[in-house]
C-alpha cells in the first residue's frame, strides 16, 4: 500500500464518488435507504384515510409469492448479466466518455425515478421543472450568459441538443426572410436575399410595425408552401432560392450532417471549414466559405464551433470566430447564428475561475479564452452525462436570448401549459416527454460538488493533469509511440509506428492495439479507438506523420484514444500507479509478436 496521502483538497473530492472499490459503500448504503424510507412514508402519509390496497392476507397468497419469487429471480438474472458489462466505473477504463457517476447524480436520478415527474408541463412535473429552471440557471451562469436573458431545457443528450440549436437559427432566419420578401414585395425593402436573411432583429422589427401577419405568412417557409415560398423569393429577389448552409469544422461531431438533411436541406448544405495544423477550425477558412456563400446568394443559416471535440478534445478558437461574425454584424449589418457544440467540453467553462489567480493555467491560454468567449455566442450544446459525471441521459441546450428560443407556437390540446410557472419549455422541445432526472442529477451535483474551482474545476483539474502525465510517460516509454501532439485537454491519442513505415501498417497494428485492450478482448485496461481521414485533418495529419517520415499510402490514420475521466485514474494511495501500469501493459502488448512484427 502507498504511504503518499492526497491532498485535503483532493480528499474532499472522494466524498463525491463510490469509489473504485465501493469505499464509500456504507454511506451511500444508508443514504439510499434513507431516500426510501421518505418515499415510503410520503406515499403512506399522503391518502391514509383510503386503505390498503394489497392486504396482508394477498400478500401470503400462493399466486402472490409465487411472482414475488420470480420477480426475484429475474432481479438476480440481471444483476448477474450486468456484473458482465463493460466496467466503466473503473480508473482501468479509459475508452469513451463515459465513467464513473457522481453519488449526488446517482441519489439525484434515483429520487427522481422514484417520482417519475415528466418534464413536459406542470401538470405532470411540478418539482421536476422548478428544478430543471434552477439547475439550467447553474449552466447558463457557467457558460457566462445573462440568466435573466438566457433560456433552454434538458434534453436526452448532445444530437438532440445541437438539433434544438439548428431549428432555432432555421426558424430566425425564415423570419427575417419572410419580413425581407414581404418588404420588397410592398416597396420598404431594398436590400437583396442575403440582407433579408441576416438583416438582425432591429431591422426585423422596424420592418413588422409596418406589416402584418397575413402579409408576412405567404413568404415564411414554415407557415407556407416551401415551393411557393421559393418562387417569390425568386420574383421579388430575381434570384433562385438554393437554400442555406451550415458552415460547421471537419472536426465535428456526426450529428450536425444529420442535422442538415433532419431540417430537409440535404448533406449538400452542410460545408464542412477546414481545419488547421492542431486541428482546430481555421479562421481564415471560414471567412471565405461565408464570402463564397453570399456570392453564391447562399444565406449562412449558422456557424458551429466546438469546444472539446470528441476524437482528440481540442478547441476550436470560438473567440476568433464570435470576431469574425461580430465584425460582420456591426460593420456590415450581417447576423450569423453562432452555435457552440460544447457537449464535451462545456464543463471545462469551471476552470476560467484559475485564470486570475495562477502564472499557468491548467489548459492553454487560447482554450480559456475559447471557453470565456461562449458568452458571446447565440447558443450551447452541454452534455452532463459526460464531464458532469451524470448517469445517462442527460444533454442541455442553453440560448443566450429568450426572443431566439421561442421558436414555435405548436400547442397539444390535452396539455395545459401553465404560464405562471415562468419555465415551461415543452411547446419549444424537440421532444415531447422529458424525463426530470437529468436536471434533478444536474441540480444536486452541482450545489453538492460546487460549479467552480473547489467542485467541478478541481476534478477536471486532475483529469487533464492525469492525461498530461500519461501522455509524458508514452512518449518516454518506448520511441515508437507517437503521441499525437493535437491534445489539450483529458483525451490522449497515439499509434506506434516504426520510422518511415506506410500508414497501412500503423492502422493494422493500432487495431491490434485496440483489440488487446477491447472489452472483448478481457484485457484488464480498455480503451477506443478514432480514424481521422486527411479530408476532414490534413493540415494535422501531415504535420504529425511528417515526424516519422510516414509513407501516406492511405488517406486516413488509426489512433488508440484515451479518455482519462475517471477521478481516480492518477490517485496516490493505491496499490497501483494506473498511469505506469498501462504503459507498462501496452509496452508487453507491442512487443507480443502475436500483435506486432517490426
Amino acid at each position: 500500500m502507498s504511504n503518499k496521502v492526497c491532498k485535503p483538497e483532493d480528499i474532499a473530492l472522494k466524498s463525491f464518488f463510490l469509489g473504485p472499490q465501493s469505499e464509500n459503500a456504507a454511506w451511500l448504503h444508508e443514504t439510499i435507504l434513507h431516500v426510501f424510507r421518505r418515499w415510503y412514508t410520503w406515499r403512506k402519509e399522503l391518502h391514509p384515510e383510503d386503505g390498503r390496497a394489497i392486504t396482508e392476507d394477498n400478500q401470503l397468497e400462493d399466486l402472490f409469492t409465487e411472482r414475488k419469487d420470480i420477480f426475484r429471480d429475474k432481479v438476480d438474472d440481471l444483476l448477474n448479466r450486468f456484473e458482465k458489462e463493460v466496467p466503466s466505473f473503473s480508473p482501468r477504463y479509459i475508452g469513451h466518455m463515459v465513467t464513473e457517476s457522481s453519488l449526488p447524480a446517482l441519489i439525484g436520478h434515483i429520487i427522481t425515478l422514484l417520482h417519475n415527474p415528466n418534464n413536459i408541463s406542470g401538470e405532470a412535473s411540478r418539482v421536476g421543472l422548478a428544478i430543471e429552471k434552477e439547475a439550467l440557471d447553474l449552466l447558463l451562469k457557467m457558460v457566462g450568459y445573462d440568466v435573466e436573458k438566457g433560456f433552454g431545457h434538458f434534453t436526452s443528450g448532445g444530437t438532440v441538443a445541437n438539433f434544438e440549436g439548428a431549428i432555432r437559427a432555421r426558424s430566425r432566419m425564415n423570419r427575417w426572410i419572410a419580413a425581407g420578401v414581404a418588404a420588397k414585395n410592398k416597396g420598404i425593402f431594398n436590400g437583396g436575399l442575403i440582407e433579408a436573411a441576416h438583416m438582425g432583429w432591429t431591422v426585423y422589427e422596424q420592418l413588422c410595425e409596418q406589416l402584418t401577419e397575413e402579409e408576412l405568412v405567404p413568404y415564411h417557409f414554415l407557415k407556407s408552401n416551401p415551393f411557393d415560398v421559393a418562387a417569390r423569393i425568386k420574383e421579388q429577389f430575381g434570384v433562385e432560392w438554393m437554400g442555406p448552409v451550415m458552415l460547421v469544422p471537419s472536426n465535428k461531431h456526426y450529428s450536425w450532417v444529420k442535422a442538415a438533411t433532419f431540417l430537409g436541406y440535404g448533406e449538400e448544405a452542410f460545408w464542412s471549414v477546414p481545419t488547421d495544423r492542431d486541428g482546430r477550425m481555421c479562421v481564415n477558412e471560414l471567412e471565405k466559405l461565408i464570402q463564397k456563400a453570399g456570392n453564391l446568394n447562399r444565406p449562412v443559416m449558422m456557424v458551429v464551433s466546438v469546444a472539446g471535440t470528441t476524437e482528440l478534445g481540442e478547441f476550436d478558437p470560438v473567440d476568433k470566430i464570435q470576431d469574425v461574425i461580430s465584425k460582420l454584424r456591426d460593420k456590415e449589418n450581417v447576423h450569423i447564428w453562432h452555435h457552440v457544440d460544447a457537449a464535451y467540453g462545456g464543463f471545462f467553462c469551471t476552470l476560467k475561475n484559475f485564470l486570475p489567480d495562477i502564472e499557468e493555467p491548467i489548459l492553454p491560454y487560447r482554450v480559456l479564452d475559447a471557453l470565456k468567449s461562449i458568452a458571446r455566442t447565440n447558443s450551447v450544446t452541454i452534455d452532463p452525462h459526460k464531464l458532469g459525471y451524470v448517469p445517462y441521459a442527460s444533454g442541455t441546450f442553453l440560448c443566450a436570448d429568450r426572443r431566439e428560443y421561442f421558436h414555435s407556437t405548436i400547442k397539444a390540446p390535452y396539455i395545459a401549459f401553465q404560464s405562471e410557472l415562468n419555465y415551461e419549455p415543452g411547446p419549444q422541445t424537440l421532444e415531447g416527454s422529458r424525463s426530470a432526472a437529468g436536471p434533478v442529477s444536474t441540480w444536486l451535483t452541482a450545489n453538492v460538488i460546487g460549479m467552480d474551482e473547489h467542485g467541478y474545476g478541481r476534478i477536471l483539474e486532475r483529469s487533464v493533469k492525469s492525461a498530461g502525465k500519461l501522455s509524458h510517460l508514452l512518449v518516454h516509454a518506448d520511441n515508437r509511440i507517437r503521441v499525437n501532439p493535437a491534445g489539450e485537454s483529458n483525451i490522449v491519442t497515439f499509434c506506434v509506428a516504426e520510422e518511415g513505415e506506410a500508414l497501412s501498417v500503423t492502422n493494422e497494428r493500432s487495431l491490434k492495439i485496440y483489440e488487446a485492450f477491447s472489452p472483448q478482448g478481457n484485457h484488464n485496461f480498455v480503451v477506443s479507438k478514432t480514424t481521422l481521414s486527411w479530408a476532414d485533418y490534413e493540415k494535422l495529419l501531415t504535420h504529425y506523420t511528417n515526424r516519422w517520415k510516414a509513407v501516406r499510402d492511405t488517406e486516413e490514420l488509426t489512433l488508440i484514444r484515451l479518455v482519462l475521466m475517471n477521478p481516480f485514474f492518477d490517485t496516490v494511495e493505491t496499490n497501483i500507479s494506473y498511469p505506469e501500469e498501462f504503459v507498462r501493459q501496452l509496452c508487453e502488448v507491442i512487443e507480443q509478436k502475436t500483435f506486432i512484427e517490426y
